[in-house]
């Protein structure tokens, strides 16, 4: 037979209200009594009906989490991370995830809308989304709940944001490779539609102008998150002279760090004698590359559970208010970094 609110309320001591305030994370309840209720519950392995509660409350208990159009984003460990981040905090807090793509489809056909106004999702959560992503600015406008992990939008002040401060990161990489005694340090870009792309670019001009280092264009790349934006920005460094070439390159993810990386060492190149380079995200791919990459660490699946709890929590309380959070990102050092001496110079 299954366990009903009544039969925990009664093995708590408390009401069935009390219990339900509990479920929903609500206020009016003591530490004390929210704790041993549920305890209870896990004893008695109780599981709340989730349509009962939807009914109740007219909210569907479920959001939806959209990712980026390309398909190779379902395979990239920083996508998976912050997908399985995402998950465990709908998962700790009783609701459930719908996975949409920001395809063409999903923004020309405003599927987001419908699925908001038939109240099949309570609210959306967006991964790192890109700047000219116009559904993003309608659901602002019509005040619907939107969580931005990572990919600030300061244009959109009404969303909710939680991410890494993509600045400082350019600032502490670049910084980083200074102090290593390189003088000449190089930039392979992400898009120029996406804000996390600007602000690392931004952080690394910052730190070299600081330094009284010269910030060559030619030295400066624009291109994808992917493996082929750092293939092909590297393949146009070799072109030239080695007397023209960077020394050390700050490379705005991995992806983008390991693509250049084969296509150095498979023209002979030694890393990180010959070149140093450091990417960001950490998420796996960094310490099994070939050397092991120097990254900036962002844990992207803490933060996405972090931020998706705090967003449920606001949901279910019905707030009205905003949380905007910038955490820093740390070095973690490795073998594709070295000191930049005079005598290799």
């Amino acid at each position: 037979m299954r366990t009903t609110i009544k039969d925990v309320a009664k093995q708590a001591g408390v009401s069935p209200a009390t219990v339900s305030l509990v479920l929903n994370n609500a206020p009016g309840v003591s530490k004390a009594t929210r704790a041993a209720v549920s305890d209870i519950m896990r004893e008695v392995n109780y599981r709340p009906n989730a349509r009962a509660r939807s009914l109740s409350s007219r909210r569907s208990e479920t959001i939806a989490l959209v990712m980026p159009p390309s398909l190779e984003s379902l395979g990239d460990p920083y996508f998976i991370n912050l997908m399985c981040g995402v998950l465990k905090g709908v998962r700790d807090r009783g609701y459930k995830m719908l996975l949409e793509i920001a395809d063409e489809r999903f923004d020309t056909q405003r599927l987001w809308e419908d699925l908001l106004l038939s109240n099949q999702i309570d609210g959306l959560i967006a991964s790192t989304p890109q700047l000219d992503q116009d559904y993003l600015k309608d659901l602002s406008t019509a005040g619907h709940p939107v969580l931005l992990i990572n990919g600030e939008r300061p244009d959109l002040p009404d969303l909710d944001y939680i991410g890494y401060d993509d600045v400082r990161c350019g600032i502490d990489a670049t910084e980083y490779l200074i102090r290593l005694g390189h003088r000449r340090i190089g930039h392979l870009g992400g898009p120029s539609n996406h804000s996390s792309a600007l602000r690392r670019r931004e952080g690394y001009v910052c730190a070299m102008e600081r330094a009284g280092l010269a910030v060559r264009p030619q030295d400066m790349f624009s291109g994808s998150y992917w493996y082929d934006s750092g293939r092909s920005s590297m393949t146009a460094l070799l072109a030239r002279p080695a007397s023209e070439r960077p020394s050390a390159l700050f490379c705005a993810n991995d992806t983008i760090a390991i693509g250049a990386i084969e296509v150095a060492r498979a023209a002979g190149l030694r890393i990180p004698k010959d070149l140093s380079l450091i990417g960001v995200d950490d998420t796996g791919s960094a310490e099994s590359a070939s050397p092991p990459l120097t990254t900036m660490r962002q844990d992207i699946h803490a933060i996405s559970s972090l931020g998706t709890a705090r967003f449920l929590t606001k949901l279910r309380e019905r707030r009205e208010d905003h949380f905007k959070e910038q955490l820093p990102m740390t070095l973690v050092e490795r073998q594709t970094s070295i000191a930049w001496t005079a005598e290799r110079s």
